[in-house]
């Protein structure tokens, strides 16, 4: 599967280093690596850290 995605994006124009990188970026959220949040980056900002389906549900509502 990771492969064909591979080929498919150099086929489709993304130079193979790229999409090697992005590949590995999706390999990460598959493997759950993305679904935690460091507590520094809330104490950077202010105020807690939105979830991505956070940020996504409030964009949709806007429309």
């Amino acid at each position: 599967m990771d492969d064909d995605w591979t080929a498919a994006a150099v086929a489709g124009g993304m130079p193979r280093p790229a999409a090697e990188f992005a590949l590995t970026m999706f390999a990460a959220s598959r493997n759950g690596e993305f679904n935690v949040t460091d507590p520094a980056l809330g104490a950077a900002i202010g105020h807690p850290a939105k979830t991505v389906h956070e940020v996504l549900e409030a964009v949709v509502r806007s429309r």
